[in-house]
């Protein structure tokens, strides 16, 4: 289905519809909230699920050799796209690419498109905003939504470019960084696990350190009963198992599959995608659901070359101003008078709930009537996705499980062209479990709903850690001591974060953040991510001029960043829709609701910059206009 359907379609009665809501919510909350699944890094006996099939040993370069002097000017943490853009941006602010070292798990670049390979795989933003530095590479994307071997491929074309091909230290972890207050460096802790060999932990000093470890980085099981019992072929999904399968990332024939009875488990984005190459190739396909995806349309079609040079990348600066008019979408007060972008994102407005405003609530006081309105504003959006529904589903009954009750914001909107008409076909089955979940695996069966569901392979769609929570040591799975040998996991839980503009914590000189804690929000999370190297590389450039050659300790000032903490913490009431929400992980699954009140200063001054990310890109741009580092200290 390649167009939109109108959005005048009979609109239920929004009374209705805010019944219902609750009642689908309440469905879906359970007491033990994001602990009832397995972060599999975490735990010892689900280490199988975390294999490399697409590591080649002969390309690891041992970690000593990467550093042959035991240390490195600076060290990224994360080999993703991100970590390759905030290279790319120190690198263009003066550091050589021979002084950078790129730190990773995986054996190679691309960071959740390394590991996610799965049939169907693509990207969900438009690729000629998604990818990013295309003006700089003259890269010209082959589909409108760009596949995840071209997205991977991609990474590994920037790091040609920019000569940090070599620069990358893989298959190690950083487990600790620590500030060496005497001489203005950090101390990282090293552990590198090469396929085949013994554990290799060396101890190496950087100037500075970048931590860049991304939003899909910890893939999660669901913790059911049995899991580890089951004898049959299981693995999650950013494992895919092309053994089992059969094809490969380049050849989606799932031949393997045609006498296979096949389970998966999630409906969420990742799922979307899979379920229809398998529905093509299993016996049986069940569908294990907890809450229906929200699916628009997705409208994916081949890149026409002179149509995208002509009318898309024709001027310098495109890229940026494309995604400008893609974020002022979500201002529904004051939208641009042309859709560049037209996609479904640009068609979802109430979306402003996740990415802010400057039109928002000013006081907690405003909230209630604020998320209202953006309910009346997403109802024809998300009568029209369930009228989609009703008109691609044939049965009845199915089509009324798969309809999303909850507004646009409370999860991950879903674009796929192909999905819903899948279950038209004779052998697939939906299991939807009204919100609770399988109840357990068994040797050979999955249990849903008191039946059981003998199946040969189970696929686990069930996404990763939750994106906005902890630290950034959290988010690298490392320990991080700052000054006085403050722990950065306790201080952040003590009293949140002192950072300026999101970049640079006080307590942690030197050491340059990608987001999203103090900053701004963006549904293109690459993009956000490089406006935060943008803005440390414009920081670190001009510390650099300033210490005029020697050490130093670049950091913002206590009172700057108690300052900016203050201001993030009263912008915040503007992503208050997400409280109440269906559970997802952008809400940890309805543990935002329970924050207790004494804890939530911390959690607002730790938040996103609620007034939206062009907002936050005018205010840091200005800051650097004005070019006196005003809030920043350099200690030589």
């Amino acid at each position: 289905m390649s167009g939109y359907l109108d959005e005048t379609v009979p609109i239920v009665d929004a009374l209705q519809v805010e019944k219902r809501y609750g009642e689908e919510r309440a469905k879906r909350l359970r007491p033990e909230g994001d602990s009832q699944f397995i972060d599999i890094s975490r735990s010892p006996e689900h280490q199988s699920f975390l294999e490399d099939a697409w590591v080649d040993p002969a390309k690891i370069q041992d970690a000593k050799t990467m550093f042959p002097s035991g240390r490195s000017q600076m060290i990224i943490l994360g080999a993703g796209l991100g970590g390759l853009v905030y290279a790319v941006r120190m690198i263009q602010a003066g550091i050589k690419p021979e002084d950078i070292r790129i730190v990773d798990i995986a054996g190679g670049f691309g960071g959740t498109w390394y590991w996610n390979r799965y049939p169907g795989l693509h990207c969900d933003i438009e690729s000629y905003m998604y990818l990013p530095l295309l003006e700089e590479t003259g890269y010209v994307p082959k589909h409108r939504f760009s596949r995840g071997e071209e997205i991977r491929n991609y990474a590994n074309l920037i790091a040609d470019k920019w000569g940090i091909s070599n620069s990358a230290v893989f298959q190690t972890k950083a487990q600790q960084l620590t500030w060496d207050e005497e001489h203005k460096e950090w101390v990282v802790k090293l552990e590198q696990r090469r396929t085949g060999e013994e554990p290799l932990k060396l101890d190496v000093r950087a100037d500075y350190v970048v931590t860049v470890n991304g939003p899909l980085n910890w893939a999660k099981l669901p913790g059911l009963p049995g899991l580890l019992d089951y004898k049959g072929d299981i693995f999650h999904s950013s494992r895919w198992n092309y053994a089992v399968t059969g094809g490969s990332p380049t050849d989606q024939s799932l031949t393997n599959l045609k006498d296979k009875r096949v389970a998966i488990i999630g409906t969420g984005c990742t799922s979307i995608q899979i379920i229809p190459e398998l529905a093509r190739w299993a016996k049986h396909l069940y569908v294990v659901q907890r809450t229906p995806a929200s699916v628009d349309v997705q409208d994916q079609k081949e890149t026409d070359e002179e149509w995208f040079r002509n009318e898309v990348a024709a001027v310098p600066g495109w890229q940026r101003e494309r995604h400008r008019n893609f974020h002022e979408h979500f201002t529904p007060e004051a939208p641009p008078a042309v859709n560049v972008v037209k996609d479904a994102w640009t068609r979802a407005p109430a979306l402003v709930g996740l990415t802010g405003t400057p039109y928002g609530p000013k006081a907690i006081e405003e909230l209630p009537a604020y998320v209202q309105k953006l309910k009346e504003l997403d109802l024809p959006r998300q009568n029209r996705i369930r009228k989609r529904v009703e008109e691609e589903v044939h049965d009845k009954e199915v089509a009324a499980r798969l309809q999303p009750w909850y507004p646009s914001w409370c999860k991950r909107p879903v674009f796929h062209d192909e999905y819903l008409s899948v279950f038209n076909r004779e052998n697939v089955t939906l299991l939807d479990t009204e919100g609770k979940g399988p109840e357990r695996i068994t040797s050979d069966s999955i249990i849903v709903g008191g039946k059981s569901y003998p199946v040969d392979v189970i696929v686990c769609g069930t996404g990763f850690r939750a994106p906005f929570t902890g630290t950034p040591a959290e988010k690298a799975n490392a320990t991080i001591l700052g000054r006085n040998g403050v722990s950065i996991t306790n201080e952040w839980a003590r009293s949140g974060p002192l950072t300026q503009h999101g970049v640079l914590d006080h307590n942690f000189p030197n050491l340059f953040f990608s987001g999203p804690w103090q900053g701004g929000n963006a549904p293109n999370y690459l993009f956000a991510v490089d406006m935060f190297a943008t803005h440390a590389a414009y920081i670190l450039s001009e510390a650099r001029r300033k210490a005029d050659g020697k050490k130093f300790a670049v950091s913002p000032t206590a009172t700057a960043a108690q300052s900016w903490s203050m201001q993030v913490a009263m912008k915040s009431v503007r992503m208050g829709a997400i409280f109440g929400c269906t559970p997802s992980y952008l809400n940890v699954e309805g543990g935002l609701d329970k924050i207790p009140p004494e804890m939530q200063p911390i959690v607002a001054s730790s938040g996103l910059w609620g007034s939206g990310i062009e907002n936050f890109l005018d205010i840091i741009e200005a800051w650097r206009k004005e070019g006196s580092l005003q809030g920043i200290q350099v200690e030589v």
